[in-house]
């Protein structure tokens, strides 16, 4: 008996040796059991107490060696803690935490009950698409469709192949449950989603791009009516300093007025967004209270400050080509107005049932016509402009995904927009350009 099972010590203390004092020993005339008799008895009690303590450890420890380091797409339990440069766990500056030692070296927290369910699964051979992408990461860029196929679409295939496409990812909480949304859902610049496929097997990236004057209007016009919340999450990339500045400007009740002050913030980190995810940044310091949306995609120091991460005036054309290095280099990449085809390009180079994937595009993607919200984007003049009577296009509503942002501003605005996000613009017409020349689809601005 060891010291480590007390319950089991007090059981054989209040059953084998008090009846062992009970019983004293005497000579074989008087009908007594003797002492060697006694002590068989205990010894075969004890090392059945024992034979079973082993043995119930022996199948916990079992169960534990054969749950596979897969997360099943979906699942939200397991929490991981991303090791800074040099392989170190970042400390936690902020908010309640869990004790440090809760978190293994490797970054992952300690496996949940959820991993004790596929036993099975663990046992089995990859299959196709597991041996074409064993991970995939989505680079999510937000306002790009990215609801729709990361949450939509990425998440069921990944659930048919068993690839590895969702896991926890807790930069600032250390496991307390506030941060705890699976990986697709999170808005990922490149160099996590390169971190989340590093490792054995092989890993894969695609994202999707979308016309910058249809982005940024869509981001503003959401932060603006429907989801102020959004501006202080920390995958939504505004730095502290800017937090009240932006969310005063999205107050501002002259549309007009409002949105060209967004549009020029020196801190508003949706300039070029898309050429910034492309490069990569450092994320904004975590800090619980931010981890909106259940999502920690944050550092632990002050480096981050994405909106001041690249001189997009001076550094422009380096920059640029850094993004279409890095473009070229994911395994596949899609064009929001031509959803449908891209889902075509993506699903193979995933290993993906392409007419299911499809399928799961027709079923859930359109663009989202809010007749009343892009209505008042007519309200936006050019700068300097007094009046808001010529320019605008005229239109007809036909229903969702027949029209666009731009169709309702004025061209001065439209090109206003594009000169401020002229690297997402340029990087756009060069993915158009690399997508029919790879793929033989023209998606042109005006699919």
């Amino acid at each position: 008996m060891t010291d480590a099972d007390p319950t089991a010590l007090s059981w054989y203390r209040r059953t084998v040796m008090a009846k062992g004092q009970r019983r004293k020993p005497r000579d074989a005339a008087s009908g007594w059991t003797s002492s060697p008799v006694v002590c068989i008895t205990c010894s075969t009690m004890l090392a059945a107490v024992v034979g079973s303590l082993i043995f119930a450890g022996f199948s916990f420890s079992l169960s534990l060696e054969m749950q596979p380091g897969v997360v099943v797409a979906g699942d939200t339990t397991e929490k991981a803690l991303s090791p800074q440069p040099g392989g170190q766990l970042a400390s936690v500056p902020d908010g309640p935490h869990a004790s440090p030692s809760t978190t293994s070296t490797t970054g992952l927290a300690p496996m949940t009950t959820k991993h004790f369910q596929a036993t099975a699964q663990a046992a089995s051979p990859p299959n196709d698409s597991q041996q074409k992408c064993t991970k995939v990461a989505f680079l999510r860029i937000q306002k790009t469709a990215s609801t729709t196929f990361g949450q939509e679409i990425m998440s069921k295939m990944c659930g048919k192949t068993g690839q590895i496409c969702s896991r926890s990812w807790d930069r600032c909480s250390r496991g307390m449950g506030k941060c705890s949304l699976p990986f697709g859902y999170y808005h990922l610049e490149y160099r996590y989603a390169r971190e989340f496929v590093s490792g054995p097997g092989r890993g894969c990236v695609v994202t999707f791009l979308r016309d910058p004057v249809e982005r940024i209007m869509s981001e503003y016009f959401m932060l603006r009516e429907k989801h102020r919340q959004f501006l202080t999450f920390d995958q939504w990339d505004v730095h502290a300093a800017d937090l009240r500045d932006l969310d005063a400007i999205l107050g501002i009740k002259d549309v007009h007025q409002s949105f060209h002050q967004y549009l020029q913030h020196p801190g508003n980190p949706s300039r070029n967004r898309q050429t910034l995810y492309l490069l990569g940044f450092q994320r904004v310091r975590c800090n619980a209270t931010r981890c909106g949306g259940d999502a920690c995609i944050c550092e632990q120091d002050d480096s981050g400050y994405p909106s001041k991460a690249y001189n997009w005036d001076e550094d422009g054309a380096v920059l640029l080509e850094n993004a279409k290095d890095h473009l070229r280099a994911l395994d596949a990449f899609g064009i929001t107005d031509c959803f449908d085809q891209s889902i075509k390009v993506i699903a193979p180079a995933l290993g993906w049932d392409a007419e299911a994937a499809l399928k799961l595009a027709k079923d859930n993607h359109a663009l989202h016509v809010w007749r009343p919200v892009m209505e008042k984007a007519r309200q936006i003049r050019p700068s300097g402009s007094a009046t808001s009577v010529e320019g605008q296009r005229r239109l007809s509503f036909n229903g969702p995904g027949s029209n666009f942002w731009r169709e309702f501003l004025h061209d001065d605005v439209r090109k206003e927009i594009l000169a401020v996000n002229r690297l997402d613009a340029e990087l756009l017409t060069f993915a158009r350009k690399h997508f029919k020349e790879k793929h033989g689809i023209e998606c042109t601005d005006e699919a």
